[in-house]
Parts: C-alpha cells; structure tokens; sequence
C-alpha cells in the first residue's frame, strides 16, 4: 500500500513516463533527486514497482486486432487452460474473474482473421464454456492510473 502522497506522485510520474530521470521527478514534486532515487529504490524492493514496460502502437507493429475473451471453464480443467493460456505467444493478459464466467484474457493479433483463427483453432479445444468474445475497437487511455 502506498502510504504517503510522494510515493504516490512519483508512481503517477512514473506510469505516465517510465523514462524519467530522478532529476526530472525532483523538479515535477519538489523532493532532491536523493530522496526520488531512494524512494524508487525502496518501491522496487518492496515490490510496489514491478519493473517497467514500453508502451507501443499495436497497429503500427502490425497488431490491429485486440479482443478480451471471457469464457468458463469446468473446475477440474482450470489448471490445464491457464497452461495452455500462458503459453500461447499472442495471450497477453489472463485475469480470474467474478460473474458468471471465470476467466478473461486478451488476444492480440494480426487482424481479425487470424484473431478468428486463434480462437477455433487454439481456445476452443480447450473446452471453455458460455464464450463471450469482445473485439476492443478503440483504446482510449492506455496508461494506468492509481
């Protein structure tokens, strides 16, 4: 738990920019690049910060199609999805849920052809039930907030 407002708004800073120097993050909250450096530090080691990503155009890589799956799978088959989820290349999010599915995760693919593709040839077999697929058509915000 973040459990004062300069950690706070350094990790604002930081999913916004990853980039940032400890100079500029000083500059933006008014603390000494010592303090930023520590604080960052101690966020890491305290795995508060898991690591840092880049943010790319998925379209502009070549990946239009993006769609959020949610299914149900029967209890005694979970373990075996969730492997075969993890080791699919385009799966880039898997998420337990509540409601009347278990399961949701993310696609990513060339377009929607080959997101069809990977759906029946790929998830289907795995036997997940009551499938719900939701093709993202825009993104709006891409960065997360606290």
């Amino acid at each position: 738990m973040i459990d004062n407002k300069l950690d706070r708004e350094i990790l604002q800073l930081l999913q916004k920019n990853g980039k940032l120097t400890y100079e500029e993050i000083s500059k933006k909250v008014g603390s000494p690049p010592s303090t930023i450096r520590d604080r960052i530090k101690r966020m890491e080691e305290n795995r508060l910060i898991l690591g840092y990503s880049t943010i790319i155009d998925e379209e502009r890589v070549g990946m239009a199609a993006d769609a959020y799956i949610a299914a149900d799978v029967p209890p005694e088959r979970i373990s075996e999805a969730f492997a075969a989820l993890f080791s699919m290349e385009r799966v880039s999010e898997i998420l337990k849920i509540t409601g009347q599915r278990r399961i949701m995760f993310r696609i990513k693919a060339v377009n929607n052809e080959e997101l069809m593709s990977i759906i029946d040839r790929d998830i289907r077999p795995l036997g997940f039930d009551n499938i719900e697929i939701k093709v993202v058509l825009d993104h709006l915000i891409r960065y997360p907030g606290l």
